[in-house]
């Protein structure tokens, strides 16, 4: 069974560190077409692509009732991913505008197809297509044995990052599993949560920790990385 783990905290200016999230994530459509992608030969030939590279964050929440829960994880997006303006103008964070990957089906014999959300579709109504959106990038923990026990990942939202806005979900991509020219994130996980307000009081770190469960106990305990970094101001 494949899982994963999210711990956010707050590291303030003094150096204070609080948790506000400590929670399973939830795997997403993406992971798996992914795995698909890798048994047929079909993806890309480079593992790199494969593994967590980019992030968003966002302020509403990708939402699904009771009686989708086998689909509920059917979808490539956030609700409301952040544009370029709302990371801020002095962010550390590397920006990049991507064309983000997705898996949309037909129902009218191939005129018009729309991104899956929270459904299933035959593989024969499937066509992979994707949209332009901005992306932060990745900060590498330590990863280990990718798709064979378990990868790690650090995203930092710094002092200056996406103040003022009332985060509620976030996604971790991976880089480019079709392998196309250019790189086209592919959403491979997504946690929503109660509404984090940013501020230049406070860095926000979060730790994604993804694999088998059961192969690692880290998997669904705690970040083993890198320490997180704290910067003076």
């Amino acid at each position: 069974m494949i899982s994963g783990h999210v711990t956010v905290y707050k590291i303030y200016k003094d150096g204070t560190e609080e948790t506000v999230l400590d929670k399973a994530n939830l795997v997403t459509a993406g992971l798996g077409s992914s795995f698909l992608d890798i048994q047929q030969g079909i993806g890309s030939k480079y593992i790199d692509d494969y593994a967590p590279h980019y992030f968003q964050v966002g302020t509403d929440v990708i939402g699904w009732s009771g009686t989708v829960r086998e689909a509920s994880s059917t979808f490539y997006q956030l609700s409301a991913p952040f544009d370029w303006s709302d990371y801020g103008v002095d962010t550390d964070i590397i920006l990049s505008k991507r064309y983000r990957g997705f898996n949309a089906s037909t129902e009218d014999s191939g005129a018009t197809y729309t991104e899956l959300l929270n459904t299933s579709a035959t593989l024969s109504a499937t066509v992979f297509s994707g949209a332009d959106q901005y992306f932060g990038k990745v900060r590498a923990g330590n990863v280990t044995k990718f798709f064979v026990d378990s990868f790690e990942a650090e995203i930092i939202l710094d002092e200056n990052s996406g103040n003022g806005k009332s985060i509620t979900e976030i996604g971790l991509f991976s880089k480019n599993p079709k392998g196309f020219e250019k790189d086209s994130p592919l959403l491979m996980a997504y946690k929503n949560f109660d509404a984090m307000v940013k501020t230049s009081e406070f860095s926000l770190v979060v730790h994604w920790t993804i694999g088998f469960l059961g192969l690692d106990s880290s998997v669904d305990d705690h970040y083993t990385g890198n320490t997180m970094i704290r910067r003076d101001r």
